[in-house]
């Protein structure tokens, strides 16, 4: 399922990216630093506000502090791109499983989005990033915006790429 599309994601964990601006919106409280250096959590209701606000249908899978996760879809035509996004727990990362289904099944086995970004690093010659195998986590609101959409805008071109 490697595609040329997907090399946006192994951007992800950029921490020395400017996110607020390439952000769209603005927030008050956009960073999520705390004092003793970590994030703080965001609730999972926040996350698939964002997927939702960047053009995609998002359901809950489950909740509570130990499973908050929850499906994000993009279709074209009779193929839908469906991701399942694995909040960690007390951390913003993102750990994301794609499935294609087309004409309602589903193509291939799920993917993890980290190991092919890791494949797409490796196919570039580029070093594996510590820790090897890169998720986002999310540090403020805008890399929160500007992730999802990213995440989407990709979804939408797997998902074209199939139905073509």
């Amino acid at each position: 399922m490697t595609s040329p599309a997907l090399s946006p994601l192994a951007r992800w964990c950029d921490a020395q990216r400017d996110w607020a601006a390439e952000a769209t919106d603005t927030y008050e409280e956009d960073s999520l630093l705390t004092a003793s250096g970590a994030f703080a959590a965001l609730p999972a209701s926040e996350f698939m506000r964002a997927y939702r606000a960047a053009g995609a249908e998002v359901s809950r899978i489950s909740t509570g502090p130990r499973h908050r996760s929850f499906t994000v879809e993009v279709a074209a035509g009779a193929v839908v791109c469906s991701l399942v996004v694995q909040l960690g727990r007390g951390l913003n990362s993102q750990e994301c499983r794609l499935a294609v289904l087309a004409d309602g099944e589903r193509q291939g086995e799920p993917e993890m989005l980290h190991a092919l970004a890791l494949a797409i690093r490796r196919s570039r010659g580029e070093p594996d990033p510590n820790p090897p195998y890169p998720r986002p986590i999310i540090g403020s609101r805008s890399q929160l915006e500007v992730v999802s959409r990213g995440i989407v805008d990709v979804l939408g071109q797997v998902a074209r790429g199939w139905a073509s």
